[in-house]
């Protein structure tokens, strides 16, 4: 039995640290409860990842975990922010009538004896903390937090269902008292036990507990500590909670439909007098019926005594008078606007048009929010992804003017619903999709048959350019110069260059971020305001007025960066003659390269919550893999899939190169791996559990990854770069790389504590750097063994054309992806036997190579080094996930990346083996070097330096590195 004082010493040693908060590394941090719909969404979506993560939910296309009581009036969801992000939460469930506690499901009878007693109760749960930030301890001081609003809410007791597994931590800790058995909780599939906390009592027993035996964390006085320095405060003002607004409640209840239905008929009675009757018709109704979203508002309505039409739009458009008259806004309301595309400047358009007094729309839209749109689309916010964006921008509308008549076509417009999109419409406002050019001019030309004028208004950067298209004007056709015959790139140049022909953006704007063939262009929500203002204006003169500002073959773009104004008129549209040396120009620029090397597979569609996972999914994941870097792309893996996960096994035959020490090589190019396969399957809505030697150390798998399908894409940015990425060997850009940047690949090579990235971006830090390159180099041509390695991975012979590639060619690498230029080519076939490398060596035209890798390394914008904590082979895993989120990351920004991998593996074998593995000189050579680099880069004792790279602005690459077939790396046996 633990004596008192073993169970003292316990307690000391895990107190010890529970007080230590690193709260100067947050951003303005507080705890307060939760108001708003994105408070509630943050709160609740950490929760879920949290949770799922542990296994204690079910994975659901809503992306959040909260239950009825959440959404109470009785309850208080507390949140832990630092700025708007929410890092931690914790929710207080007061006992209600008609619902009771959550903990009845499992503890009734024990609720009851309490309940019995007159005692006021209150439940504590939906606990929860990203991993990455628990040790800041913020459930401290939200613990506190509820500590005190219960004491202030006169609550009597505290109650709380946790694991078995934690319950010492909190009778230890907290002082909770075990008041019923242990028993199984169905819903999270685990067992429970039920703890009390009594408040009449727990004042005396913290103080018996901490204070008085002199403790150096003192709960005690941690608990009951006022002031202004606290980050919660319990008085009457802090106390004040709004109940949850009939549209957040809405919009909740529809995310989790089952919340609804499971609701008994006194539970549905009480929430009708909460809401209104309408609310609840609105929510049992099929989703996408605006009438019923409507009748959402009606009590709304009623209390403003806005009921009717007219006496809504008198006064909700009122201050409109004075720019606009009675008459014309009388016009603007019976006016029909067809917008199709609620993206950038679609959702713009709509707000713009609602606000300024539309009367009715036609919408069309196929495409659902995610995280890529936060910057631009005005539908898009933590509460909306994974949400029609249709469904969301009517809901927006509607908010604006429950009385609009909407049109919707859900699936997007087509060859085939064209005219019933167009049916009514007075203006068409273009908001289509950029790259969409085969429909947009099939839209024009139709709208303009029909004699529907079209606006069309494109945001360029910080500007935004309007043309509008009258019926008897210039057609769509005739201005950009198109046809039938005209191919989609030509279509993209022709219309990108037709809307903005002065291009005044084009000075500002970074062409590493352009890429027509990858449909990547950059974007502001700046340039997409502007088009909404700009476009509406036009929408406006032509209602009241019956002519625009100005038609086709002229236009208009406003610039607010450079504070220019240009009003080009292109007589013979896209064919006059200066816009065909524009064209010229711009197809040079733009074109995309014929670039040989892997081409990245089609991509899946995003697999369905509960769905199984399609063979092409999978497909897609090994691709994804087999895409990472590795020494001399030698591709050191195999693949074993099964229905629901893929194991990745290290192939350690694969690269026997003297570079491999103890095959730490393959098994960083095995994690790199493994965070690509992580990357692509998110993509696809596939969340990931990642397991490293899961059978133990030194048997395969290496890794296993578990695919569990949400039905949300996320890691997308992530998932593009991943195929955009490759060694780029050319030399860079001087200009350095910027602070901000290097601290952001620091946090993510220490997500998840994977690996150190340390960093160099000083001119003299870079030149003994390249010095150090310089003589590990020369070990790497002074060596035969090294030598014949390299000559044998590289392929002298291009692959003929017309053929198919032959298998020994998908490893290695092509002469052209050297970037050697054709002198360096020549160089490389005439030293390619040994013999004549030892000549060149005895002649000094051996540095040569090693001279030219120490230029590239002068000439960048920095270097890194990726240091494993540790030095087994998990360690060095991890340390290749983090580089491979590094390499990505810093392709996502528009900067190249060169590994420079011989000092630090020579040192590595060096260090292990001894100067047996070389000679003297060469031992020198990397005993000068290391201690350049390690004065530069001051590595920490106790971390393993695994591999340097530079990085910076460079030119693309044409001839990249061919990968082997996915067939050809599965191996049969699962270890």
């Amino acid at each position: 039995m633990e004596t008192f004082i073993e169970r003292r010493r316990t307690i000391r040693l895990r107190r010890s640290r529970l007080l230590e908060c690193k709260l100067e590394s947050l951003a303005h941090p507080t705890i307060k409860i939760a108001e708003t719909t994105e408070e509630y969404c943050k709160a609740f979506k950490l929760v879920y990842n949290e949770y799922l993560h542990s296994g204690y939910t079910k994975a659901h296309p809503s992306g959040m975990l909260y239950n009825l009581w959440s959404l109470l009036p009785s309850t208080s969801v507390f949140v832990f922010k630092s700025h708007l992000d929410v890092i931690s939460t914790m929710s207080h469930i007061r006992d209600a009538e008609y619902f009771g506690l959550p903990m009845d499901v499992v503890y009734q009878d024990k609720l009851d004896e309490l309940r019995g007693q007159g005692r006021n109760i209150a439940e504590i749960g939906a606990l929860a903390t990203p991993r990455m930030r628990r040790w800041l301890n913020l459930m401290i001081f939200l613990t506190r937090a509820v500590y005190q609003y219960a004491k202030f809410s006169n609550i009597t007791d505290i109650v709380a269902m946790v694991n078995p597994k934690h319950v010492r931590f909190y009778t230890q800790i907290f002082l909770f008292e075990v008041f019923a058995e242990e028993r199984h909780y169905d819903k999270v599939g685990a067992p429970a036990v039920a703890l009390r906390i009594n408040l009449d009592r727990v004042d005396d027993a913290l103080y018996e507990a901490y204070a008085k035996n002199n403790f150096e964390t003192d709960l005690y006085a941690f608990f009951n500590a006022f002031g202004e320095s606290a980050l919660f405060q319990p008085d009457e003002e802090g106390r004040k909670r709004r109940m949850i607004d009939p549209y957040s409640a809405y919009f909740m209840f529809r995310q989790r439909p089952e919340l609804i239905q499971s609701l008994s008929e006194i539970q549905r009675q009480y929430l009708t007098g909460l809401f209104h009757q309408n609310f609840f018709n609105a929510l049992t109704e099929v989703p996408g019926k605006e009438e019923k979203l409507r009748e959402a508002v009606v009590p709304i309505l009623q209390r403003l005594h806005l009921e009717d039409k007219d006496d809504y739009t008198d006064i909700a458009f009122a201050r409109n008078l004075g720019l606009i008259d009675y008459a014309g806004q009388r016009k603007l309301l019976q006016t029909r606007v067809a917008i199709p595309g609620l993206g950038g400047v679609g959702g713009a358009h709509l707000i713009t048009l609602a606000r300024s007094g539309v009367g009715s729309f036609a919408l069309a839209d196929f495409d659902a929010y995610s995280p890529a749109n936060i910057n631009r689309q005005y539908g898009s916010d933590l509460t909306s992804f994974g949400r029609s964006k249709i469904d969301v921008m009517i809901e927006r509308a509607l908010g604006t003017n429950p009385f609009l008549d909407i049109r919707s076509f859900r699936h997007g417009i087509s060859e085939d619903n064209l005219d019933d999109f167009l049916s009514g419409v007075d203006i068409v406002v273009d908001s289509l999709d950029f790259f969409a050019q085969n429909i947009r001019r099939q839209l024009f030309n139709r709208a303009l048959e029909r004699g529907i004028p079209v606006i069309t208004a494109a945001p360029a950067g910080y500007s935004s350019s309007v043309l509008v298209f009258m019926p008897g004007g210039m057609n769509y056709d005739r201005y950009f110069g198109v046809n039938n015959a005209t191919d989609e790139f030509e279509q993209l140049l022709r219309f990108a260059l037709g809307v903005a022909p002065h291009g005044t953006h084009l000075r500002y704007t970074d062409r590493r971020f352009v890429n027509l063939a990858n449909q990547r262009v950059p974007s502001l929500d700046i340039g997409c305001q502007l088009c909404a203002g700009m476009a509406a204006t036009e929408v406006i003169k032509i209602v009241l007025t019956g002519k625009p500002s100005s038609a086709v073959p002229a236009s208009i773009q406003f610039d607010a960066n450079r504070q220019v104004l240009r009003r080009p008129v292109l007589f013979w549209g896209m064919n006059g003659p200066v816009q065909r040396l524009k064209l010229a120009a711009a197809r040079r620029l733009f074109t995309p390269d014929p670039s040989a090397g892997a081409i990245p597979p089609a991509k899946p569609g995003v697999v369905p919550v509960g769905g199984s996972i399609p063979q092409s999914a999978r497909n897609y994941i090994l691709a994804a893999g087999i895409a990472a870097p590795s020494g001399d792309n030698m591709q050191p893996w195999r693949f074993v899939v099964g229905e629901r996960h893929i194991d990745l096994q290290v192939n350690r035959s694969a690269d026997a190169s003297f570079f491999n020490v103890r095959q730490w090589a393959s098994l960083l190019a095995g994690g790199a791996a493994l965070q690509n396969m992580v990357f692509a399957a998110g993509s696809l809505g596939l969340a990931c559990r990642t397991e490293l030697f899961p059978v133990g150390r030194g048997c395969a798998p290496e890794a296993r990854l578990h695919f569990m399908p949400l039905g949300q894409p996320f890691h997308e940015l992530m998932d593009e770069a991943l195929w955009r990425r490759c060694t780029n060997r050319r030399p860079y850009s001087r200009k350095p790389l910027s602070p901000e940047v290097w601290e952001r690949l620091r946090s993510l090579a220490d997500k998840d504590d994977d690996a150190l990235l340390l960093h160099c971006g000083s001119s003299g830090g870079l030149a003994k750097l390249a010095k150090a390159v310089f003589m590990a180099d020369r070990v790497r041509v002074e060596r035969q063994d090294l030598h014949e390695h390299l000559m044998r991975t590289i392929h002298f012979a291009p692959p003929q054309k017309g053929r198919s590639l032959p298998a020994e060619y998908r490893a290695g690498m092509p002469l052209k992806n050297l970037q050697a230029g054709l002198m360096g080519e020549l160089y490389l076939r005439a030293v390619r036997p040994w013999r004549n490398m030892r000549i060149a060596n005895n002649l000094g035209l051996g540095g040569l190579m090693p001279l030219y890798s120490s230029l590239c390394m002068r000439m960048c914008g920095g270097a890194g080094l990726i240091c494993a904590k540790g030095w087994d082979e998990v360690a060095i895993m991890r340390a290749g996930r983090a580089l491979q989120r590094v390499w990505c990351a810093l392709e996502h920004f528009g900067f190249a990346v060169q590994p420079m991998a011989a000092l630090t593996l020579l040192r590595l074998r060096l260090s292990l083996e001894g100067h047996k593995a070389f000679s003297a000189e060469h031992a020198r050579l990397l005993q000068e070097a290391w201690e350049l680099a390690r004065e530069v880069f001051e590595p920490p004792e106790d971390h393993l330096p695994l591999l340097m790279f530079r990085t910076g602005l460079g030119g693309r690459v044409r001839h990249r590195t061919f990968r082997r077939e996915h067939t050809e790396l599965l191996a049969d046996m699962v270890c």
